[in-house]
């Protein structure tokens, strides 16, 4: 039985860009805020970073996006993760490239396990020209 990872880390981002033969991660414009036009929000574009490590076997790791106000789960990816060695970090890019924003407020970015959370990042939508 595969064995529910542990969060090192989880950051929403413009681009995670991972370099060629190390793999290392850069991270390009990490954000806690996104400004919109108009809402309902154009389909916005970033990646979701995650770092895990102490899991063995292969895990089903779900990014979730949860309006806050409401508690509305406006987004969801899955992606399957094998993990070979529990003392190894994985690193980890969810490519977000359609999600639209219907409101105002804050939503939780969220990496869930087995229905349980593992990391969460809050990130604050705002109208451009609107009050912070």
């Amino acid at each position: 039985m595969p064995q529910r990872p542990c969060a090192i880390s989880l950051m929403v981002c413009d681009q995670v860009v991972f370099e060629h033969g190390t793999q290392k991660p850069y991270l390009l414009g990490v954000f806690t805020g996104v400004g919109v036009d108009a809402f309902p929000s154009s389909p916005q574009r970033f990646d979701v970073f995650a770092a895990l490590t102490d899991s063995v076997g292969k895990v089903i790791i779900t990014l979730t996006v949860v309006h806050l106000d409401t508690n509305e789960e406006i987004y969801a990816q899955r992606m399957t993760v094998d993990f070979h060695d529990p003392l190894r970090v994985v690193n980890l890019r969810f490519r977000v490239r359609q999600l639209t924003f219907d409101v105002a407020g804050t939503y939780l970015f969220a990496l869930m396990v087995d229905d349980q959370e593992i990391a969460a990042r809050r990130v604050r939508v705002y109208q451009i020209g609107g009050s912070p």
